[in-house]
Formats: structure tokens, sequence, C-alpha cells
């Protein structure tokens, strides 16, 4: 009895060790790298296949009546476990233990005491009474415990994995946001601005809703956008700030004149502080603020109708 409570208990260890450390690359990736800062001297990826393979070798092997080579493996493994632990301890190296493919603690005493524990009962399996045989009825059912834990834990990672993957394809079908453009939820920082009524536009006139657009002479998408502002104009505040081209003058005055219509306007120089303040890095750039905070930004309208993760503009 105590040879298969033994084996289905170090089975049962080892199998959970196995299928921890193979569930993904990047778990696989910490384990390895455990493995290179615990010896730094040996290869780390090959060393940690060999791991691995017996790791699977022992789960096999313990699976199988009437040998002690399970035990063997079990014993040899966790020696070797014992000797890694001792290495990081002595060299005062914090290395996190990835026994079992997750975060655990940083390696020490404990480690050596639980690993021990588990060489005590593969001692006990092997010698404390006669390996069990394949006639006898108990042995059938270990197998068939075996067997049961390992489709069950594989179920289990499968499912792990499965569920991993959907809540990733979740965090990545929201619509790509281009980080060139202000992020929601920015405080826009201090400026101040002249508008062509001789009226100066501060951070402090963003006291509620407030929609911003930037735009810039000679700029195809900038008249694109200023033509779909015109045909459905905000009811909220306007304001353009207008990138004037004072080799084309002309040009500017026109502009100015055409977004005049949803607002207030100012025309600025290329490097006039009012960009860096909203964290303009483009044109044409629209952006939605209220209370001094960027709601919502974009290049086009259509950019906040497909965003359900940012507030629609005021309508």
């Amino acid at each position: 009895m105590v040879d298969l409570f033994a084996r289905v208990l170090l089975a049962a260890v080892f199998l959970a060790a196995f299928a921890g450390k193979v569930r993904g690359r990047q778990v696989f990736a910490e384990f390895r790298d455990s493995v290179a800062a615990v010896a730094p001297r040996l290869p780390a990826r090959p060393v940690a296949v060999a791991i691995l393979a017996g790791e699977a070798v022992a789960v096999v092997l313990l699976a199988v009546p009437g040998t002690r080579l399970g035990y063997a493996a079990v014993i040899a493994l966790l020696a070797v476990f014992c000797g890694g632990v001792l290495l990081a301890v002595h060299g005062g190296k914090p290395v996190r233990c990835r026994c079992f493919g997750a975060d655990g603690d940083v390696l020490g005493p404990r480690h050596l005491v639980r690993n021990g524990a588990l060489i005590a009962v593969a001692l006990a399996g092997a010698f404390v009474t006669t390996p069990a045989s394949w006639e006898e009825p108990l042995t059938l059912l270990t197998i068939a415990v075996v067997l049961l834990a390992v489709v069950v834990a594989l179920h289990v990672l499968f499912t792990y994995g499965l569920v991993a993957k959907v809540r990733e394809l979740q965090e990545n079908s929201g619509p790509p946001r281009n980080t060139n453009l202000p992020q929601p939820g920015t405080v826009i920082r201090p400026f101040s601005i002249v508008d062509t009524d001789g009226i100066a536009f501060t951070d402090a006139d963003l006291d509620g809703p407030v929609q911003v657009g930037f735009f810039s002479v000679g700029c195809g998408p900038c008249r694109t956008l200023s033509d779909a502002l015109l045909a459905d104009p905000p009811a909220a505040r306007f304001v353009s700030v207008v990138d004037g081209d004072p080799s084309d003058p002309e040009g500017t005055a026109r502009l100015a004149e055409k977004v005049s219509g949803l607002g207030r306007v100012a025309v600025v120089g290329t490097d006039d502080p009012v960009l860096s303040a909203f964290g303009v890095m483009a044109y044409p750039t629209l952006v939605h603020t209220h209370g001094g905070v960027v709601t919502a930004s974009g290049i086009r309208l259509g950019d906040f109708a497909e965003s359900a993760d940012v507030p629609a503009p005021v309508a």
C-alpha cells in the first residue's frame, strides 16, 4: 500500500512540475533562465530540456509496477534539485523557484525541506514494502488513477492556455491606438495663445467640454477633416489652431477663414508651445477635452465612432 501511495503522489508532483514548465514558451524561458542563474557555467537550454525529459521519464517509470526505476529517477532528480538550491543559497543569488513553472519564492531552506520530504517518500515506497506486481488488483487501480490524473492535468492546462489566449485576444481586439496622438487621460499643460480677434486663449479656458482642432496649411487630410466638421458643426465650444506658413500668407488666411466657421481661430508658428502642451505631433489632430483633460483624440471623425473605449464627440 505504501508503494502505491508513493507512486501516485510522486507521479502527480512530477507531472505537475513537467506540465507547468511546458505550458508556454515564456514559462519555459523563465525556467531556463533560472537554470542559467543557478549554474551559469552549464548550457542552460540543454540542462533545462534534460530536466524536463527526466521528469517525464520519472512519471512513466512510476506508472510501471514491479520496478523501482521510477523511484531511482525521482531520487536522482531531487538530489540535483537540492544541489541547485544549495548553489543558489551559498552563492547569495536571489533565484526564484520555477519548479512548477510559476513565479515561486526565492530558493531557500524550505525548498530543501520539500525535496527532502519527497526523497523520503521515494525511499519509503522503494524499500518499505515489496513493489506491486501486475497481478495485484490495486496495481491496475493505481495505473488507472495515474492515467486519469495525467488526462485531467492536461485538460486543466489546455483550458488554462485557452482562457489565457481568449483574454489576450480580447485585450487586443480593440482598435489600435495611435501613440502619436494625445492619449485620453492626459492633463493639458499650461499654454497661452492669442486668437485672430486678439483675445487670449489659455488652459484656463478648458473649464468644460472644448474641442480643439489642429490644422496646417497645405495639408490634404486637414481639408478633409475641416470639411467634415463644417458639414456637421459641433455644438460644444470649438477652437481651431492653425499652423501658419510664413511663405504662404494667403493660404494661411484662407485656412483660418475657413475654420472660423467652427469657432475661435488662432494662428501659431511651427514650434509654438501650445503644440507640446496638447501633445500634438502631426496634422490634423482633433482633441476632445473636458476640464483640461484629454477625453479623446483622432485624425478624422471616424476615429471616434470606431472607438468603443473613448467618449463620443460632443454633439
